[in-house]
């Protein structure tokens, strides 16, 4: 009988120094499964940082527009300018009825003064109505 348990012994013993592997067959398999999840873990923390960086510098971007913006508004010159600017881009001139819509001239000038004054005579008739 002493024969037998020491055969379980050595079987318990060789069992408890064997690592359980879990769903790998080997060790190597392990290793090179550990090696392939930290190389996938660094390349998603680069990621991971190049995008707080972009974001960090987008906020940057939001900060300096409303400090650009703080400083034209300040600036009666400037706000001039770029109102001007603005108008002259427009095209045709916008005109408000009596509902406060805008409408836009025709392009078409007048060639005389009583042509506009007819023209300006059947606008105003026109909006009375």
């Amino acid at each position: 009988m002493e024969e037998n348990e020491l055969q379980n012994s050595e079987a318990e013993a060789a069992r408890e120094s064997v690592p359980d592997l879990g769903k790998f067959k080997s060790v190597d398999a392990l290793l090179r499964a550990y090696g392939e999840l930290e190389a996938e873990f660094t390349r998603r923390s680069q990621k991971l940082k190049e995008l707080r960086d972009a974001a960090t510098e987008g906020q940057g971007a939001v900060r300096d527009a409303d400090e650009l913006y703080r400083m034209v508004n300040e600036n009666e010159g400037v706000r001039a300018r770029i109102l001007s600017d603005y108008l002259a881009s427009l095209k045709g001139v916008p005109l408000l009825t009596n509902s406060g819509t805008g409408v836009t001239a025709s392009a078409n000038e007048p060639k005389t003064f009583a042509e506009a004054g007819s023209r300006a005579l059947g606008y105003l008739k026109k909006s009375n109505q």
